[in-house]
């Protein structure tokens, strides 16, 4: 019997698209598309890769190592899969190995997932052979235990399995012993489960008439378009639709991909989840174990009982067999934006990609949607369905804007406070309600200066000023963790002493506590949030009116849903606003109408203080009125004569070299070469905002393109894989779609 020959492509956990391997006759039969093998590489490497692809004849001019082994019993790897990593690898002018990294669990990448193995005791003897009270005790509760139930359909009893951990509860362990050694007990194992056991508690959750009329809109809407915006203003309810387009999924007999922007907003998303859906439902994301990942992702592979994954952004890689709605919360959110490392890619795009693929629906949903998704829903790309009321009738937060600069010139100020929003903070406090302070900004203060010479201690390895942190009386930078003592002179003209400028919310934190003494407040941010346990914690002891002051960054503005909030507080709405950055309108306004949505989510109306010393800015009466529409239309005419997205992409090129000239001159030649490019525009190349991060020179370049033009994207790597032969310590990023 003869076999032809076959080529696996190989992709391996590495920067390359991978390599071709020879397949030998005693695999070939083994070796499908999916499959994960292992392959040699050099001398005396050898590594577990993806088989990409299998083809008859082997590259020309190439010597082709063969295919050591199959590692795996089945593919690991759908067809679907592969064909978003190809999509992935080509649109964010990355590899296929850079995707594979990102895509596969840790365990299974290495073959070191061992399922959950639990040890069960069955009775095959005759109990009557217990010899002492010990072992008579231990078969009493064995047989409590293994209590019979009645099976609908089947005939006679079915004994309960019995764990031996828990038989051995208060039992002896010798007795247990010697009636094993004597056949009157027989232990065996079976496999577990890592995933937490949830029990479904509620029926799903009644509809209000204005929850029922958009969600019929949206069922309209799925018949002629695959994609629908839902653009629901805080608190209406947005939550409750999702729930009822899960049920409708379900019973197709179809899964669910419900997506949040990062793992801060799963707590209490997982507990309404799983009240109506129990264990059909896991949460998926960086806060479970490298062990409970691999297992979603087996049981997704064998379509087993998982129907419904809430997770964050590498959800999108799970090998969902039946999925036929996809939910993207918060849509607008740059959280979905992958930074480090490579693909830095968009959950967002690559869901909507990925959902085109496999035919399921989307839905995604925010108070203030992206303009790009925006846009889309004007151009009628997008179904686009409207919540304008919130649940219950809430009233929206009463805004009162509040000149910074005015008030600091009438003494109006107490600290970062103006005098009315302490009035207002004490008369929230006084009718039992709670505040939530928002400041965009963590640490003690912005930086330190010394008020004589004006010197600001600056990062040794980065250009950037350091933050002062209070509590650790350390200068820190924020890019690369570096850190100072705060100097008792100033190391420039040795002036006594330095002042803190600007404030974060450590400093807010403090002024509160001369404020309020006895008032119970508390920080919200990735200072204090190491951990999700430490992130729930803070809330929970909001949530139970515990504290009774909250402030954060931008941590507060997400998805939080708490009932007796009256009054958010606004500190500085300029360093959102004028952050050098085309999406700095964009941005501020999304977290401003965010964050004054977490003020009277129940009963009467709340409050909102906006203190800004740009009063007259365009957004802040947007802000005001809660007009998204204004706010959309000024901003996409200015996308539009400015040439930004959604009227051009954008990819982002950063060229990182130890010494200056080097970055310089390839960011020069590569923006030169692209610019004759089609179609394209080139901005820069510029110092990055930051110029030096970790010792690095960072130069950078913006390029433009008109339309979805792949051969930029492939000019682009070429240029980046020639420069980085001829510097090998050259680091080229490219940021496609950079948020």
């Amino acid at each position: 019997m003869s076999h032809s020959p076959i080529y696996a492509h190989v992709v391996l956990p590495l920067p390359v698209n991978g390599y071709t391997y020879a397949v030998p006759l005693h695999l070939q039969e083994k070796v499908q598309v999916g499959s994960l093998v292992q392959v040699p590489l050099g001398k005396t490497k050898h590594y577990l890769g993806i088989v990409s692809a299998l083809q008859k004849e082997a590259p020309q001019g190439v010597q082709c190592k063969a295919v050591m082994q199959v590692v795996s019993a089945y593919p690991m790897v759908t067809a679907q899969q592969l064909q978003l990593w190809n999509w992935m690898a080509s649109y964010y002018c990355c590899t296929l190995g850079d995707v594979f990294k990102a895509a596969i669990p840790t365990l299974l990448q290495h073959d070191t997932y061992k399922p959950k193995q639990v040890v069960y005791v069955k009775l095959v003897g005759d109990e009557a052979a217990a010899k002492n009270a010990q072992q008579r005790v231990l078969l009493q509760r064995y047989q409590q235990l293994s209590m019979p139930m009645v099976a609908a359909g089947a005939e006679g009893d079915v004994q309960e399995p019995v764990l031996k951990s828990e038989l051995l509860e208060g039992c002896s362990l010798s007795a247990f012993q010697t009636l094993v050694k004597h056949g009157v007990l027989v232990c065996y194992e079976q496999e577990s489960t890592r995933l937490v056991a949830l029990e479904q508690q509620q029926t799903w959750p009644t509809l209000t008439s204005n929850q029922q009329e958009a969600l019929q809109q949206m069922n309209n809407l799925f018949q002629q378009r695959d994609i629908v915006l839902l653009h629901g203003v805080t608190s209406s309810g947005k939550t409750e639709i999702y729930l009822q387009k899960i049920q409708e999924t379900l019973q197709k007999g179809q899964q669910v991909l419900y997506l949040v922007p990062e793992i801060a907003l799963t707590a209490q998303l997982e507990q309404r989840l799983s009240r109506v859906l129990g264990n059909k439902m896991v949460a998926y994301h960086s806060g479970i174990t490298d062990n409970q990942r691999a297992e979603i992702y087996l049981n997704l592979l064998q379509n087993k009982q998982i129907q419904v994954v809430l997770g964050t952004r590498s959800a999108v890689f799970l090998p969902f067999q039946q999925l036929g709605l996809v939910i993207i919360d918060e849509e607008h959110e740059p959280s979905y934006k992958q930074y480090e490392p490579a693909p830095r890619y968009h959950a967002k795009n690559a869901t909507l990609m990925m959902a085109q693929m496999v035919g399921a629906k989307c839905l995604l949903g925010s108070a203030t949607p992206s303009v790009e998704s925006y846009y889309w829903a004007q151009q009628d790309k997008y179904g686009y369905v409207s919540l304008t009321q919130r649940y219950g009738n809430a009233l929206l937060p009463r805004i009162e804007v509040i000149d910074r600069q005015d008030a600091f010139r009438k003494n109006r100020m107490k600290d970062m406070f103006s005098w009315f929003l302490v009035e207002k903070m004490t008369e929230v406090l006084e009718a039992g309600q709670q505040i939530i302070l928002f400041q965009n900004r963590r640490g003690f203060s912005s930086y330190v200066e010394c008020p004589q010479c004006n010197y600001i201690p600056k990062c040794q390895h980065c250009d950037v000023s350091l933050t002062y942190h209070k509590k650790l009386d350390k200068l820190v930078c924020h890019y690369c963790g570096y850190s100072i003592p705060v100097p008792q002179k100033c190391p420039s003209c040795g002036a006594e002493g330095v002042k803190d400028r600007g404030f974060g919310t450590e400093k807010i934190l403090e002024a509160l506590q001369k404020h309020f003494p006895q008032v119970q407040a508390e920080r919200l941010d990735i200072d204090v949030t190491h951990t999700r346990a430490q992130y729930e914690g803070v809330l929970n002891r909001f949530a139970s009116g515990q504290t009774q002051i909250l402030v954060g960054t931008q941590m507060v503005a997400k998805g939080l849903d708490f009932d007796n909030v009256g009054l958010v507080g606004i500190l500085n709405a300029d360093n959102m606003m004028n952050f050098p950055d085309f999406r700095a309108a964009e941005r501020a306004f999304q977290l401003m109408l965010q964050v004054s949505g977490r003020a009277g989510r129940r009963g009467k109306q709340g409050w909102v203080v906006l203190q800004t010393a740009q009063p007259n800015h365009y957004l802040i009466p947007a802000v005001m009125e809660h007009n998204t529409e204004v706010f959309y239309q000024n901003e996409l005419q200015e996308r539009y004569d400015c040439e930004f997205p959604p009227f051009v992409r954008l990819i982002e090129v950063q060229v990182k070299h130890k010494e200056l000239a080097v970055a310089s001159n390839v960011a020069r030649q590569m923006a030169s070469a692209l610019a004759v490019e089609a179609n394209v525009s080139v901005l820069g190349p510029n110092n990055a905002l930051i110029s030096r991060v970790q010792n690095l020179y960072v130069k950078q370049f913006l390029v433009k393109i008109k339309g979805n033009n792949q051969a930029v994207r492939m000019r682009l790597m070429q240029l980046a894989a020639q420069y980085k032969k001829q510097h090998s310590t050259l680091q080229i990023v490219m940021d496609v779609d950079p948020m």
